[in-house]
C-alpha cells in the first residue's frame, strides 16, 4: 500500500471526508488528512521498536574531515571508520573530553585515523558551517531547519575514509501519493489506527485516544515479540 491507499481508508474510516478532495471519489488530493497519516508514523517511530529502527549511514569523508552532520537520526549507538586497509570502531568520549584533548582539532595541519566521537548538537546561526573561533571550534550549521544532528571525530582523518553511524532512525515524513515506506507496506493497519488515534487526541477526545491506543498495542505485540526473537536468537549464536 502507499499513501494514496492509506490515506483513502483513513477517510473512509475516520469519515472526515473534508480532509481530502476529489473529482472522482476515490480521495486522491490531500487536504489534511496527510498530517495526521504522518503525525501517527511519528508516534510508531518514537513508541515502537522494529526491525526497522536500526539503521545506518554512510559517508564518504576527504581528509581534514572531523565532523558529519545527517537527519533523521534519533539515537546514536555505534561510529564505525574504514579506509583502504582496515575498518575499527570509535570509541565514545564527552564532548568536554574531546575538546580539553584536542585543541587544535579544525586549525592543526597533523591528522590521523579517527579514534573518538562525541554526539553534537548542531544549532542554525549566521556563521559559516562549522566556523573554527579560537582554539577549538563553534559547532553551527546556516541551513538548518532543526532537523540535523551529528557528531565530530578526533583526530582529524589525514586521508579520505567512510564514516559510518548506527543508530535509531526515524522515517521520512511521507509525501506524494506514491509512497511508501516500512509502515505503509507492512503494517498499513497500525499506520491507519494510529493516524486516526491523532485524530483523536487532537480533538481532546480522550476515550477515543484510549481506544484507538489499545488497538494499536494489540497491533504492534506481536511485531515486538518477533524483534526480541530474533534479538535472542542472535544472542545465543554469539555464545
Amino acid at each position: 500500500m502507499n499513501l494514496l491507499g492509506v490515506r483513502q481508508q483513513f477517510i473512509k474510516l475516520s469519515g472526515r471526508y473534508d480532509l481530502a478532495t476529489t473529482t472522482v471519489a476515490e480521495f486522491d488530493t490531500d487536504n489534511g488528512a496527510d498530517f495526521f497519516i504522518n503525525s501517527g508514523m511519528r508516534f510508531l517511530d518514537r513508541k515502537y521498536l522494529t526491525s526497522k529502527t536500526k539503521a545506518s549511514i554512510f559517508e564518504e569523508v576527504v581528509a581534514g574531515t572531523w565532523y558529519l552532520a545527517f537527519q533523521n537520526c534519533r539515537a546514536i549507538e555505534e561510529v564505525w571508520c574504514n579506509d583502504t586497509e582496515a575498518r575499527w570502531q570509535l570509541t565514545r568520549y564527552p564532548y568536554k573530553t574531546i575538546k580539553k584533548n584536542y585543541t587544535g582539532l579544525v586549525s592543526a595541519s597533523n591528522g590521523g585515523k579517527p579514534l573518538f566521537y562525541s554526539p553534537i548538537w548542531i544549532r542554525s546561526t549566521d556563521y559559516t558551517d562549522f566556523q573554527s573561533l579560537g582554539t577549538f571550534f563553534n559547532y553551527v550549521k546556516t541551513d538548518d531547519d532543526g532537523s540535523y544532528n551529528g557528531i565530530i571525530f578526533a583526530p582529524k582523518t589525514d586521508v579520505a575514509c567512510n564514516i559510518e553511524v548506527v543508530g535509531r532512525f526515524s522515517n521520512v515524513d511521507l509525501s506524494g501519493s506514491a509512497a511508501t515506506n516500512y509502515w505503509t507496506a507492512v503494517m498499513p493497519d497500525a499506520l491507519l489506527k494510529a493516524a486516526l488515534y491523532q485524530v483523536e487526541t487532537f480533538n481532546r477526545n480522550t476515550e477515543g485516544a484510549k481506544d484507538w491506543l489499545a488497538a494499536i498495542e494489540v497491533e504492534m505485540q506481536s511485531v515486538e515479540f518477533d524483534l526480541v526473537r530474533e534479538e535472542s536468537n542472535e544472542a545465543r549464536v554469539m555464545e
